[in-house]
């Protein structure tokens, strides 16, 4: 059996508690968020409303800041641009897939963040399983297997004819490259990011050997927390690719701010509008995520972070003159801290 601790010990890298320190993407999100939340304070002063942002996006619920359903929300996109899925009702005895989608599938809450509890299913009882410990209403989405992974922002004013693409973010999926001698837990080792997640993979995964120039996926979930890397794509964002998200969120009634995380096969592909599919669609919770590579630079990260939040604060004032009615305070923070929608 592959000893974990003797793994990390046994390579020479970066001490976890200093390259945690040096590399911002890993800081906690409340210290990463101090600079964010003193911003959003000066906008909800400006605004004069401690919930401005909840007139964001009318058609979503608060705007879709937390709480609010996914599934509600991509069932609100055209069907030949999104994976087939169901809702599961929390307290589901007998889950049966509908005939339009097979195994594997990808199961997540329908009100979740940072894709915790999102997982890959490869079989009924491990989804039945799945159902009975998450407690909460779950989408069952068929997996789609096209090979990137890429989170893109899109953003309109009520008054403009047309909106932006302002962040583009391609993924990196964690893996390791066989080498004929070494295991998958040595391999992981020698790259900082690849060392956070030894301590939840299992000692028969770590101790495999593959051979010479064998790719490895280890995670094939597109998540930061499961060791994904962000890439700063903005260079590739055409004239093509905003036209095609345009015409996609322009047929979403009351959607002006949000992120669409999707997977594709080429973006030569996507800019024709074919071959991606969108497997959430985010509110105004959404970041920006190409802050989070590390070539972007701490100051540019939050510089198009505050840039954001303007345009959040935009829009929300004109909707404000179109008439939108905004969340009253009280009753949204009893509903953040109730815990009920």
């Amino acid at each position: 059996m592959t000893d974990i601790k003797a793994i990390v010990k046994n390579q020479n890298t970066t001490p976890i508690w200093l390259g945690k320190t040096v590399n911002y993407e890993y800081w906690p999100v409340w210290f990463f968020y101090i600079p964010i939340g003193l911003y959003i304070t000066y906008l909800a002063l400006k605004a004069r409303s401690a919930t401005f942002f909840t007139g964001v996006n009318p058609s979503f619920k608060d705007s879709g800041i937390i709480r609010y359903s996914k599934f509600d929300v991509l069932s609100r996109i055209s069907e030949e641009f999104k994976p087939k899925g169901v809702l599961i009702k929390s307290g589901t005895l007998n889950i049966v897939l509908p005939p339009q989608i097979s195994f594997p599938v990808i199961a997540k809450p329908d009100m979740g963040e940072r894709g915790k509890g999102v997982t890959v299913v490869y079989d009924l009882a491990t989804l039945q399983r799945y159902a009975d410990t998450i407690n909460q209403d779950f989408i069952i989405q068929e997996f789609c297997d096209f090979p990137q992974e890429a989170a893109i922002f899109y953003i309109r004013k009520p008054s403009e004819s047309r909106g932006r693409i302002t962040s583009f973010t391609t993924k990196e999926f964690l893996s390791v490259t066989g080498n004929g001698h070494q295991t998958i837990g040595q391999l992981m080792s020698l790259s900082f990011r690849a060392r956070l997640q030894i301590g939840r993979m299992s000692p028969d995964f770590l101790s495999r050997i593959h051979q010479d120039g064998e790719h490895v996926k280890i995670e094939a979930i597109g998540n930061h927390n499961r060791g994904t890397r962000f890439i700063n794509s903005n260079h590739l964002i055409s004239e093509k690719l905003v036209s095609v998200f345009e015409d996609i969120s322009k047929k979403i009634d009351g959607f002006y701010y949000g992120r669409y995380d999707l997977k594709f096969n080429t973006i030569e592909e996507m800019e024709d509008g074919i071959n991606f599919k969108i497997v959430e669609l985010n509110g105004i919770n959404s970041e920006p995520v190409h802050i989070y590579d590390q070539q972007t630079g701490l100051f540019n990260a939050y510089k198009d972070f505050f840039t954001h939040m303007r345009y959040m604060y935009e829009i929300s004032e004109e909707n404000k003159l179109r008439g939108i009615q905004r969340t009253g305070a009280i009753r949204f923070w009893v509903s953040i801290f109730s815990g009920k929608g």
